[in-house]
């Protein structure tokens, strides 16, 4: 039901003719016009015409025939040409009485000074209105011109200018006489068009950089509720409920759920094996890292018309797709970021935003037209706020040209950037909207705001509801002005004074607010602004008037500075506080903590630290640190903003009741984690921490260390930055700390920690205890190679097989992740000095059996060895740490509260900081582009990959050993020759993979131990967004190779080889060196040969080898050459136990065999005789 005189105008309006309404008739006319029967007003002059349907049985022109509505007029007395006079002039000299006009406000003080001059603008008797109706009800008024009546007084309430217009006096225009610009122009609705400026592609210069993302932080959004709440005022005018309060149940609801409905891939989860994240994800929207775009279409009424990832069409256009799009984008598991294009990248950081300033109300309706007067609001971030508009800024910096279209043309990267976001957010809002507001749906203001419907306001009764909304909402955008208001603050020792002031076009100087008034261009616009602060500082009316400051004691400035300075701020008006204001200070917890005795200064200490500390609490107010007992002497004299000696205090009722709760909590007991987070940090639970003398320089030790010379018996030389990480883990093992090395891959992770353990042999840890050193199966030969080699005094074994069975001496065990939860029990009757687990992310899932296993084996020390970042899979990581160092990181669901989710949803940059810093002694990731290691590096780093065979691949490779050698040994000659040379190649295809051999079509990535090698180093290449080039000799296994890597990454994986056109060459090509979504190349070891230019690639993966250096480096250097300006990584895939190994180990020692021809290729190997054939081709150490 329609409420009418909800102004104090419009009451006025009603009261007038409440006085005069002899037979209550005008309650009869409310119900008439709350059931629509009233229409079709129209407002000439001084004469005001309507038409009312009656709710009886008559006229009729024909029985059966429609009836006709009862004509109505209503005529006022005009307002003389005199009396308009005499109101400009009251206006023309009171700039606060214009102010308030100009935001469609009546001021009670231009009604008093017009009755005081006997000029009416409410009819009080008959007299001064003339109204009839063709009704034949005898009443004056009936109840069809009282209804008229009602519905001028809604329509007064939205515009006072009616009660001027309705007495033929055009308000509009005598207040366009006081300055340059309309009046209309200064409160009409934004143009759709206007506010989406389209712009030439080539005036689009914005590129997209993954470094400005990396550092948004979202954590640096306010909470903006109370402010937004704060600026919107009570009971708008558009809308029959409290607006205002509607709004804030929904922002409320939506800070609580801001992003849409959970449980949205529960449908999913059927298989056996419980899915991860990214496997759920992918199972529901497809590989979406083969899209090379991800582009979005609005129309003119900000409907989204199409969603496109360059090749097709995307979600079904629906009224659901922004909630599908939202959902989308909000479940990218971030794992999988660094795979996709940059639009899509953008737009998860876009869902982000938007989330995160639904949680914090830190976005705000906007309301638009277009040309069709269809009226739409959207919701945009709250740019008043200098944290969300600088985040909006960086992202308009590196927003793709091409990401958001309007009627098919681009956009200027700002209004990109405005539509994406709004589209997010009426997606979540759509999606998750309180259900204690549903009664509100069929209402066109409540559609208007929140599901993204346009509407047109062609009605009287509705016409004005536009400008109503624009005139509501304008507050939210005194920001967005050309001039920008500042409030001048000064501190006169507890007496303080308040000046308005102006600064135009971007200067830093300020014009008093009289000098910019007389600025005829914006004299209308700056006033109407005015009327605005006058709501929340009501003394400004009479500075308004008289150009005065504006002066308070304490007891008045504190509400102000307090409540309403804030509210103002976040419109976007600038406050001037004076020095003594900048920073007020707030009670804060303190701690210092001290030694109870003279502790020994090294590394052994941190083990029994806790136990001989003292604690004590304090309350710091700025520099200043008083005891709880003094604080709580101030708090019975004091409350508010106080000034105590030179500064001002801030005691908040509910932050200092918080911080006495928190007194009477604290602990007088910290244990090993506590105390090293907080010295390594400063703080602890929000409480500053210092720490005396001694126990400072203990600490500083965490996060310094001292060089440890290497084992002399080590059969290498490490790069300097190898040498650092040696020294690390030392210091680590000695602080009685576990360790997590990190490096990227290639950088030689494994030399690092077979150093320490050798150093471990030689200092006597490993006299009475041993080491275990668990990895996958497929990197067990690798380990054993690069003991055998670098540590050949180290004893080792391997712990696999059908047969195993724990050696009785030995240095170092090394055996599986399956055969360490197989035989857990086994495991842990040794007692292990150092547990070391290789490619750590196999215990990323704390709940698995494998992980529960792996943290079950009890160790004095442990590293973990990953080359996976870590960045954006904190849970993983988690995982990881609590396996190095139990309950550092408390438990997971603590971690996910007090890290993950800050960290990874909200980008908080503090958090990462603190993270950081907690964990910076325990872990090391050094990268390949580090430049404190990259002067080390060799331009190619070279790393051979020991494959073992599989069973299969073991027996076949046997029986063709087996069988060749018989008929070798019965030839001679070319016939030997020949045999050789089929032996060779049928080995090379049986270690390549069995189907190559077999010419078999089915084939499968376990059934070769190189093809699980190359998943595996592929996998960690992925990890870092990088590009490969494989290459093979064999065009079959190229194929094989294509097939089985688009199965296992669901991407298109190319093979360049001498069968294809010029044209198809060319392109795939071009597509690896400029795609991003084109990161793997498998390249014929022929077609690769020469005139080839891959420097997208730095990683070459030799799948098989043509056992002729000359040959490699040639391969090699398709990657590697002038243009490259990364270190390249080449890895060499090797069989174990196989003529593979043995081949490369004859090239590697032998000098000589360095400078054979090209062409030579494997020859040389025909001239072997029998006994030395069979030494090199049988198969030995093999897993």
């Amino acid at each position: 039901m329609a409420i009418y005189g909800r102004t104090w105008w419009g009451e006025k309006w009603l009261q007038c003719f409440n006085r005069i309404d002899y037979d209550n008739r005008l309650s009869r006319g409310r119900t008439c016009a709350n059931t629509g029967r009233a229409f079709g007003v129209k407002i000439n002059g001084h004469i005001v015409t309507a038409k009312v349907h009656s709710s009886g049985s008559y006229p009729y022109k024909i029985r059966g025939s429609k009836p006709q509505p009862y004509q109505v007029e209503i005529i006022l007395n005009e307002l003389s040409p005199s009396e308009q006079r005499t109101i400009r002039q009251i206006i023309e000299t009171s700039p606060s009485i214009l102010s308030k006009l100009i935001n469609r406000q009546l001021p009670a003080s231009l009604f008093d000074k017009l009755s005081d001059l006997g000029i009416k603008l409410f009819p009080s008797n008959w007299k001064e209105m003339n109204a009839s109706c063709s009704c034949p009800d005898w009443a004056m008024p009936c109840k069809h011109i009282a209804a008229v009546i009602y519905l001028i007084a809604a329509e007064i309430d939205k515009n006072p200018f009616i009660i001027f217009n309705i007495h033929n006096c055009n308000l509009s225009t005598l207040i366009d006489d006081f300055g340059n610009g309309k009046l209309e122009n200064a409160q009409n609705v934004l143009m759709i068009n206007n506010v989406l400026k389209t712009c030439p592609q080539v005036r689009i210069h914005t590129t997209f950089n993954q470094a400005i993302l990396n550092d948004i932080d979202l954590s640096a959004i306010p909470n903006l509720f109370d402010c937004i709440s704060g600026i919107l005022t009570d009971n708008p005018l558009f809308f029959e409920k409290n607006f205002h309060n509607i709004l804030q149940i929904a922002y409320k609801h939506w800070q609580k759920h801001p992003a849409g409905k959970v449980g949205y891939y529960g449908y999913l989860q059927r298989s056996k094996k419980k899915l991860s994240e990214e496997e759920l994800f992918t199972k529901k929207w497809g590989n979406i890292e083969n899209w090379e775009t991800f582009q979005l279409s609005i129309n003119d009424q900000h409907y989204l018309t199409q969603a496109s990832n360059g090749a097709t069409n995307l979600f079904m256009l629906s009224k659901n797709i922004l909630q599908d799009i939202a959902r989308f984008l909000k479940d990218i598991p971030n794992s999988l970021l660094h795979k996709l294009n940059p639009e899509l990248r953008f737009m998860h950081m876009i869902s982000q935003f938007a989330r995160i300033m639904m949680e914090k109300s830190a976005f705000i309706p906007q309301i638009l037209q277009n040309r069709r007067e269809e009226v739409i609001i959207r919701w945009i971030p709250a740019l008043s706020n200098a944290s969300v508009k600088e985040i909006h800024r960086k992202m308009a910096s590196i927003c793709p040209p091409l990401l958001i279209k309007y009627q098919e043309t681009a956009l200027e990267p700002e209004k990109q950037v405005n539509v994406a976001i709004s589209l997010v957010l009426l997606g979540y809002i759509t999606d998750n909207f309180p259900t204690s507001l549903s009664k509100y749906r069929d209402k066109c203001i409540f559609e208007l705001f929140f599901t993204g419907n346009s509407y047109k306001f062609t009605k009287f009764s509705n016409k004005e509801i536009p400008q109503a909304i624009n005139l509501w909402l304008s507050r939210l955008y005194l920001a967005d002005k050309a001039y920008k208001f500042y409030l001048m603050i000064k501190d006169h020792n507890e007496k303080f004074e308040l000046e308005v002031k102006l600064s135009l076009d971007d200067e830093k100087s300020f014009i008093k607010l009289e000098k910019a008034l007389s600025n005829q261009n914006i004299k209308l616009s700056i006033l109407s602004d005015l009327a605005l602060l006058s709501q929340y500082i009501p003394e400004l009316e009479k500075a308004i008037d008289s150009n005065s400051k504006l002066s308070f004691n304490l007891d008045d400035f504190a509400p102000l500075f307090l409540g309403i300075l804030p509210v103002l701020r976040a419109i976007g008006i600038t406050v001037i506080l004076p020095k003594s204001l900048q920073k007020i200070f707030k009670p804060e917890l303190s701690l210092n903590v001290s030694a109870k005795d003279k502790i020994k200064e090294d590394r052994e200490s941190f083990l029994t630290l806790e136990s001989l500390l003292k604690f004590d609490w304090k309350v710091a107010i700025g520099d200043k640190k008083i005891s709880v007992k003094e604080f709580k002497k101030l708090l019975k004299d004091s409350r508010g903003l106080v000034r105590i000696v030179d500064q001002y205090v801030l005691l908040d009722d509910k932050e200092v009741e918080s911080l006495l709760k928190k007194l009477d909590k604290t602990p007088n007991y910290l244990n090993q984690a506590e105390l090293m987070q907080a010295a390594l940090t400063g703080e602890m639970n929000e409480a500053k921490v210092a720490f005396d003398h001694q126990l400072t320089n203990l600490f500083s030790k965490l996060n310094t260390y001292t060089p440890v010379n290497t084992p002399n018996n080590l059969i290498a030389q490490l790069r300097p930055y190898q040498e650092r990480g040696f020294s690390w883990l030392i210091q680590n093992i000695e602080s009685g700390f576990g360790s997590i090395i990190a490096d990227d891959m290639g950088l030689g992770k494994t030399i690092q920690v077979i150093a320490a353990i050798l150093y471990c042999k030689n200092t006597g840890f490993l006299d009475e205890k041993r080491v275990l050193i668990v990895a996958p199966t497929s990197i067990l030969s690798n380990w054993q190679r690069e003991m055998e080699r670098f540590a050949p005094e180290l004893k080792f074994f391997i712990y696999h097989g059908q047969n195993r069975e724990l050696a009785s001496d030995y240095d170092v065990a090394l055996t599986s992740y399956g055969l360490a939860r197989r035989d857990k029990k086994e495991l842990n009757k040794i007692r292990w000095f150092l547990l070391v687990i290789d490619e750590a992310q196999n215990i990323k899932n704390p709940n698995t059996e494998q992980t529960k296993a792996i943290k079950a084996i009890e160790a004095t020390h442990r590293i973990a060895m990953s080359g996976t970042p870590v960045e954006n899979r904190l849970l993983e990581y988690w995982s990881i740490f609590d396996f190095i160092n139990k309950s550092y990181l408390g438990t997971s669901a603590q971690f996910r509260t007090r890290f993950a989710t800050p960290i990874e949803k909200e980008r908080d940059k503090t958090c990462l900081e603190r993270f950081m810093k907690i964990t910076s002694p325990f872990m090391l990731r050094r990268l390949k582009n580090d430049k404190s290691i990259i002067q080390d590096l060799p331009d190619k780093i070279e790393n051979n990959r020991y494959c073992a065979l599989t069973s299969e691949q073991t027996a076949l490779y046997q029986k063709v050993v087996d069988t060749t050698m018989e008929k070798i040994e019965k030839s001679d000659g070319i016939e030997r020759k020949g045999l050789i040379f089929k032996l060779i190649n049928a080995l090379k295809q049986i270690c390549n993979h069995p189907s190559q051999y077999g010419k078999k079509k089915h084939a499968s990535i376990e059934q070769s131990g190189k093809m699980q090698m190359l998943e595996e180093v592929l996998t960690g290449i992925s990890d870092l967004a990088e590009k490969s080039l494989i290459f093979t000799q064999y065009t079959e296994m190229g194929e094989i190779i294509s097939k089985l890597l688009e199965e296992r990454f669901k991407s298109k994986v190319p093979f360049l080889h001498g069968g294809l056109s010029r044209k198809a060459r060319d392109t795939m090509i071009n597509d690896f060196q400029n795609l991003f979504q084109s990161n793997i190349l498998i390249v014929s070891l022929k077609a690769g040969g020469i005139g080839l230019n891959l420097t997208a690639a730095n990683h070459v993966i030799h799948y098989d080898l043509w056992w002729n250096p000359a040959v490699e480096a040639q391969a090699t250097d398709r990657a590697y050459r002038i243009g490259q300006e990364r270190n390249v990584m080449v890895y060499r895939l090797l069989s174990t136990g196989t003529f593979e190994e043995r081949i490369d180990e004859m090239i590697q020692s032998k000098k000589e065999l360095a400078n054979l021809t090209i062409s030579s290729g494997e020859n040389w190997i025909t001239e072997f005789n029998n006994d030395q054939l069979r030494d090199l081709v049988n198969i030995k150490n093999a897993l």
